[in-house]
C-alpha cells in the first residue's frame, strides 16, 4: 500500500530531511539534535518569498538519533513532515516548492499548506496511483505524526506514511499543480470538521458525525456565517434536548 496509519514510526532510507512550519522550540530543538540542519527557507525564490519570515523551513536530518530519534519517542514535540529521497537537496526543493502553488475551479490560485500536518491528513492520502508521479517527483517516503480534525476529537493521532511506489522522479514536474474533485472536496471537510470541532469543544456530549449533517443542513439552509451557523447548531442542540426530554 502507498499509504498507511500506523502506531509507530516506520523504518526510513535515503536522505531524510524535515519540513515545518516555525513554531516554539523548532530551531532550538533541531540545533540541540542535529550536528548540521542547515535549515532553509522553501519560500526563498517563490511567489511567496514576500512572506519568507512565515515560511516553512526545510532541515537536512542525520542518519541516525538526532530528531529521529526524539519525534519516535516524543511524536507530539513538533509538527512537521519527515521526507525521505535518494536525489540531491536541490532536486527536492524543487519538488516541495512546485506544491505551493495548487490550481483550481477554472485556473484560480492559492497557496496550499501541504507541510501542515494537519492538512497534510486530509490531502496526502488521495495521491496514490497516476497522482503520485505529480506529487512526489523524487520523494521515496513523507511521514507525518496527527490527523485530520475528527481524529483529533476522538484521540486518534498517530503516524502517517505515503510512499512513492514507482521510482521517484529525479526531478520535479513542469506541470502546475491543479486539485482534483477529490482534493478540493477533502478540504472542505477539513473546513466543516474543524468547525464541528471547535463547537464540540465547549458542548460535550455530541458526536463528530451528528454534529457534522447538522452543519450541512445550516449550511443548505443559508447559516452561512460563523455566528449564524453556531447559533444554528445551538439551536439544533435544543432542539434535540427537548426531544430526548
Amino acid at each position: 500500500m502507498s499509504y498507511q496509519r500506523m502506531p509507530q514510526l516506520p523504518p526510513l532510507q535515503g536522505h531524510t530531511y524535515w519540513l515545518a512550519e516555525p513554531q516554539k522550540g523548532l530551531l532550538e530543538t533541531l540545533y540541540a539534535l542535529e550536528p548540521d540542519p542547515d535549515p532553509m527557507p522553501l519560500f526563498a525564490g517563490t511567489s511567496f518569498a514576500a512572506q519568507v519570515s512565515l515560511s516553512p523551513l526545510l532541515f537536512t536530518l542525520s542518519a541516525t538519533d538526532g530528531l529521529a530519534t526524539q519525534l519516535t519517542n516524543d511524536p507530539g514535540k513538533l509538527n512537521g513532515l519527515l521526507i525521505t529521497t535518494r536525489e540531491s537537496r536541490t532536486q527536492l526543493l524543487q519538488q516541495l516548492r512546485s506544491l505551493l502553488e495548487a490550481r483550481f475551479l477554472r485556473g484560480r490560485k492559492a497557496l496550499l499548506r501541504y507541510y501542515d500536518p494537519r492538512v497534510a491528513s486530509y490531502l496526502l492520502p488521495t495521491c496514490t496511483g497516476p497522482l503520485q508521479a505529480r506529487w512526489l517527483g523524487p520523494i521515496s517516503d513523507v511521514a507525518w505524526y496527527g490527523g485530520t480534525w475528527a481524529d483529533e476529537f476522538a484521540n486518534g493521532k498517530q503516524w502517517h506514511r505515503l510512499r512513492h511506489m514507482k521510482q521517484p522522479d529525479a526531478k520535479a514536474s513542469p506541470v502546475p499543480l491543479a486539485l482534483n474533485d477529490d482534493q478540493l472536496q477533502r478540504l472542505v471537510d477539513q473546513g466543516y470538521e474543524h468547525f464541528a470541532w471547535r463547537w464540540l469543544v465547549s458542548h460535550k456530549g455530541y458526536e463528530m458525525t451528528q454534529v457534522l449533517d447538522w452543519i450541512k443542513a445550516g449550511m443548505a439552509a443559508g447559516h452561512t456565517e460563523q455566528k449564524s451557523l453556531n447559533a444554528w447548531l445551538d439551536s439544533q442542540a435544543m432542539l434535540q434536548g427537548a426531544q430526548q426530554g
